[in-house]
């Protein structure tokens, strides 16, 4: 058959709905041989839901620019919608919720509303992703207020799985497992195999321990209702969150250090020392990462004392004793610190390669707050034990787990909704 014959309507809506069911084979095997725009789309988001992203982003790229020059605005933007999504499953994050945003308005002003909510829905995962959770929230109650009363069930499904992941980034562990019990009921209502497996995962994971809490040096497991019972406003409580590095005093945030990582570094040590001093070399060494602080490392420490004195502001005193430092906090104040499972680097980025998805260096360091390099060098060792898998090379080259140790297909790529029938 020529290459440029369109698929008939038929086939389209066969393929479709093999895409909605996630079986994107058959929707590839239905529409592999055609090449007209439609055809060239759903081929596109079959090769996506299969994780063939170059070519993907080549065949729904053509059918954007053949929609685009026919004035098809519906079908273009389905389609910039799917290139969208690919772009989030590379974690390219910036580009996609770009994408994801101008694709959203354009289907809600053709009045393609279900597609409109999938597209602004990508566009909350990616802040979400990115750490902007205020951004993310606007996007996601974009997303559900575009959704109508006979919005198809997986649709509704996947609102609800994404509320629970913003509730559970909030640490509102109550209201995380109701959206996501919701989401997984609506999930097995649809059928959508990706779907129920990814409530189901969720579900699981809220109930395993995420962080670990550690005071008076005991430590103790904590599930996500344990970490928001900790962070909850309390009157003579200070936790230093070394999740999101910052600290907590009575439940207020006092001093965001996200952004300052050597601040938070000697924070957190003189928190786990507490109520014990911490050498200076020994502060020196958490702060810049150095095996032999020398003067110029002990100089520059009174200087970032003096910073972070400033950023703590009157949550207790960092005093100086001689050659050691001491964090004092008033009378009957408790002293927490939340910590991850796991604090290597090598640990932290295999959580966040859980997903599934396929993520570059630089992202990852983002991500993390780490430098780039501090990525590279965690990730060459992790790729030396066959726990990551690589591919491509140079600005896109990406890392993600091993495709043996994904039990499920963890990827939210429901991208056969962006062109139904």
């Amino acid at each position: 058959m020529d290459a440029v014959v369109e698929a008939p309507a038929e086939l389209r809506a066969r393929a479709a709905r093999a895409l909605e069911a996630g079986d994107a084979l058959d929707a590839l095997k239905v529409v592999g041989r055609f090449g007209g725009p439609h055809a060239l789309a759903l081929r596109g988001i079959a090769l996506a839901q299969m994780g063939a992203y170059p070519e993907a982003r080549v065949a729904l790229g053509r059918a954007a620019r053949t929609f685009a020059a026919a004035g098809a605005e519906r079908e273009r933007a389905r389609a910039s919608a799917a290139l969208g999504e690919i772009a989030l499953a590379q974690r390219e994050l910036g580009e996609a919720e770009r994408e994801l945003v101008e694709a959203g308005d354009a289907l809600e002003r053709v009045g393609d509303l279900t597609n409109a909510a999938w597209a602004r829905l990508g566009a909350a995962r990616a802040a979400l992703l990115d750490g902007r959770v205020a951004e993310a929230e606007r996007a996601l109650a974009a997303a559900e207020a575009t959704v109508t009363g006979d919005a198809p069930v997986v649709t509704r499904a996947a609102l609800a799985l994404a509320r629970a992941e913003l509730y559970a980034r909030l640490v509102r562990a109550s209201s995380a497992r109701r959206a996501a019990a919701q989401a997984a009921a609506w999930a097995r209502t649809s059928g959508h195999p990706q779907l129920i497996a990814e409530t189901e995962r969720f579900l699981r994971a809220h109930d395993e321990p995420v962080a670990r809490i550690l005071r008076d040096g005991r430590e103790e497991l904590a599930r996500l209702a344990d970490v928001e019972a900790l962070v909850a406003a309390a009157a003579g409580r200070v936790v230093v969150d070394s999740l999101r590095r910052r600290v907590l005093d009575g439940g207020a945030a006092r001093a965001d250090l996200s952004r300052r990582p050597v601040l938070f570094a000697m924070i957190e040590a003189l928190a786990r020392a507490h109520p014990a001093a911490v050498a200076s070399a020994d502060l020196a060494r958490a702060a810049f990462g150095v095996r032999t602080p020398n003067e110029s490392h002990r100089r520059r420490l009174r200087v970032e004392v003096g910073r972070l004195r400033a950023a703590l502001g009157d949550v207790g005193v960092v005093k100086a004793l001689g050659n050691a430092y001491r964090w004092e906090l008033g009378r009957g104040v408790e002293l927490f610190v939340l910590a991850p499972l796991d604090p290597g680097n090598a640990s932290a980025i295999c959580a966040l390669l859980s997903d599934g998805a396929a993520w570059s260096a630089a992202a990852i360091g983002a991500a993390l707050c780490k430098s780039t390099r501090t990525v590279q060098r965690a990730l060459s060792d992790l790729a030396l034990a066959r726990a990551v898998e690589v591919t491509g090379s140079g600005p896109s080259r990406r890392y993600a787990r091993p495709r043996a140790a994904l039990s499920i297909a963890s990827q939210m790529l429901l991208l056969g909704l962006a062109l139904p029938g």
